[in-house]
């Protein structure tokens, strides 16, 4: 019962560290957010995106950080989330990706004006980036464990 609670517990403060880390993502520049953002960017999500695509090259660049940030914020949810977990640490920073790609779904379908690229790139980077962090805590943790030795 306890790894079910840790392994939860590590799956939703995953999530949460690779959200806040693409909110910081999309805050960087104040021309791409048209009302105050100070306390949560994600109220108005429509605005926002609406906003961002109003011409092609803030588009362009809006969603390049914005992918930026998702890639960054999936390793590192997936960093944290394999630090918590006991076993399968690889496995359970894909499924903080694969949560995260639903969440990113369910964001293109409700909100037309994304462009195309960044639609066919969400998928890959979300789950090798949240792989990478799985990754490198693994192999972290060998490598201490054979400095104990």
């Amino acid at each position: 019962m306890i790894h079910i609670l840790r392994n939860s517990f590590g799956v939703i403060l995953g999530l949460a560290v690779a959200l806040a880390i693409i909110m910081l993502g999309i805050t960087l520049d104040k021309n791409w957010i048209e009302y105050d953002y100070i306390r949560f960017p994600y109220e108005h999500w429509n605005r926002v995106i609406k906003h961002a695509a109003r011409s092609e090259d803030v588009r362009n660049e809006f969603f390049a950080v914005l992918l930026a940030s998702c890639g960054i914020g999936a390793m590192i949810g997936g960093l944290v989330t394999a630090i918590i977990v006991k076993r399968a640490k690889k496995a359970y920073a894909v499924f903080v990706g694969f949560l995260l790609f639903l969440i990113a779904m369910a964001d293109v379908i409700f909100t037309p004006e994304h462009p195309t690229w960044y639609e066919l790139s969400i998928m890959p980077v979300f789950f090798f980036f949240s792989w990478l962090g799985g990754l490198l805590t693994d192999v972290v943790t060998k490598k201490l464990a054979q400095v104990k030795l």
